[in-house]
């Protein structure tokens, strides 16, 4: 039986205030097969958006569905539906690479080994290495595959290279337009790096001080340009 298509993640009026600090009526969308970067500077409201959209913090106000489910209602459903990578995982350091995996696997009544078996040798994971023996850049992987592996219609990861070097910068971004362009599903990724979100986002949702100040596609913005023109300088003329 084919795959049912995935679906867009639509966030609407997303609000949540604490202690001095709010999410301001939040709003975009995460196409199937598009690749979306949340950006903005640290303390702009990326990370907390993420975990309000995983139902990790409560909302005050607001829709965040795929499809028809509801991250609150029906959020067994709706995190059968996500794969989430947080930026600093939490691992059991004296498990092997394979041992987390099967423990993931078991979360998931989707999941798919053949997948994962297929991901882990392409990605040249060290499948009996223990996962506190690893670098930062592998570990990320690894973070990668468990996230993916039971086949989410949107992929959410929170600052997927914080602390890579160069190389592996580089190819945790070309996996991550792959995710979107070969295999249809939505990608949202938060940065504060705008040169990386220009190299493979779709669209861009730039937030300053828990709102969104920018929610265009990379198209629309360079058509709308006139010379040079970086995201970074855009956004910067946009802010101040």
């Amino acid at each position: 039986m084919p795959a049912p298509a995935h679906e867009p993640l639509v966030v609407e009026g997303l609000t949540f205030r604490f202690a001095g600090f709010e999410i301001e009526s939040v709003s975009f969308r995460v196409e199937p097969g598009k690749v979306v970067a949340l950006a903005g500077h640290n303390g702009a409201g990326k990370t907390t958006t993420l975990r309000l959209i995983m139902g990790m913090i409560r909302k005050d106000e607001g829709i965040v569905r795929i499809g028809s489910m509801d991250h609150v209602r029906d959020e067994r459903a709706f995190k059968e539906r996500i794969g989430f990578v947080p930026e600093e995982g939490f691992f059991y350091k004296g498990m092997t690479v394979a041992e987390l995996l099967a423990f993931v696997a078991d979360f998931y009544p989707n999941w798919d080994a053949a997948l994962c078996a297929r991901l882990a040798a392409t990605l040249h994971l060290p499948m009996e290495k223990r996962l506190g023996e690893l670098s930062k850049g592998t570990r990320t992987k690894v973070a990668l595959l468990a996230g993916v592996s039971h086949h989410p219609h949107v992929l959410l990861l929170d600052e997927p290279t914080s602390g890579l070097d160069p190389r592996s910068r580089a190819e945790v971004l070309r996996l991550l337009k792959n995710m979107a362009r070969a295999e249809g599903r939505g990608v949202l990724f938060s940065t504060h790096n705008l040169h990386e979100a220009e190299q493979i986002a779709d669209r861009v949702v730039v937030m300053r001080n828990g709102r969104v100040i920018v929610n265009e596609s990379l198209v629309e913005l360079r058509g709308a340009a006139t010379g040079a023109w970086t995201l970074e300088d855009f956004c910067l003329e946009v802010a101040s």
